[in-house]
């Protein structure tokens, strides 16, 4: 599984081998099963989520009740209330799968870890 979130990252920002072994033991499997809620309202976003396998929904619920999609996200793509977790401030949106997924999830905390660790690099 990690070689698939390595692959993705390649795409963007070339890696050595030490790099992308650091990278890919900050990601934590995680099984989602369908209808299951990965973020909510209120809630802080404490992960970023890339799905592995399945498909996500992204929308938020305006006044008169009426939900609004914002963003789907499928295999080998991210997903998130992003605002919620860069400023780590409560989610305005729901994060929902919309089919059984498995998901790779990046924690705040091991992010800055990441991050602190790159810039000593």
């Amino acid at each position: 599984m990690t070689n698939k979130i390595t692959s993705n990252i390649d795409k963007f920002v070339k890696l050595t081998e030490e790099e992308k072994e650091l990278f890919s033991s900050c990601f934590k499997e995680v099984k989602i099963k369908k209808r299951q809620f990965i973020v909510q309202p209120n809630f802080t976003a404490k992960h970023r989520n890339y799905v592995f396998k399945g498909a996500f929904r992204a929308y938020v619920v305006a006044d008169e009740g009426q939900d609004h999609t914002i963003s789907f996200a499928i295999e080998d793509w991210w997903i998130t209330d992003y605002n919620s977790y860069i400023f780590q401030q409560p989610a305005t949106m729901f994060v929902v799968a919309i089919e059984d997924s498995i998901i790779l999830q990046l924690d705040y905390e091991k992010e800055q870890e990441l991050k602190t660790a790159k810039s000593q690099i």
